[in-house]
């Protein structure tokens, strides 16, 4: 199963981030890029954002990756939820991410290279891929 999880996640550029502040959801729509291993999740986002201060105040996050530009109806699609919590970075460790970021995908240069650009870094706890409309299953890292 690990393997249809990160065939999905590394195969697309952008996803939904969930993130949530006193009991009030919010989501975003983020290019990404995901380590090989599935395991780290890397966008990128101003301070002033929503979904920056979402971040602050609750750290656990969701994200939905889906292949919808390729399925060729409903009963082919994939969709992958994935569990994780935001780990923050600072200095440079968070430069060194955004340049990453940035390399992988070069639409976030400008972003990525902000000088107040912040690195949204969500290690993953779970993976939950959705097969179609009927097949789901749940993978814990």
């Amino acid at each position: 199963m690990l393997d249809d999880c990160l065939d999905l996640l590394l195969s697309q550029d952008l996803l939904v981030l969930a993130t949530a502040s006193q009991g009030v959801p919010h989501t975003s729509l983020m290019a990404y890029v995901a380590a090989p291993d599935g395991r780290e999740v890397l966008m990128a986002t101003l301070p002033g954002t929503r979904k920056w201060a979402n971040l602050a105040a609750n750290p656990e996050v969701s994200l939905l990756v889906d292949d919808r530009r390729a399925a060729a109806g409903i009963q082919s699609l994939r969709a992958l939820t994935v569990a994780g919590t935001f780990v923050p970075a600072q200095g440079d460790e968070e430069r060194a991410l955004l340049r990453r970021l940035a390399a992988a995908r070069p639409q976030l240069e400008a972003i990525a290279s902000a000088p107040q650009a912040r690195a949204i870094r969500v290690r993953v706890r779970t993976f939950q891929l959705q097969d179609g409309p009927l097949a789901g299953r749940v993978l814990r890292l």
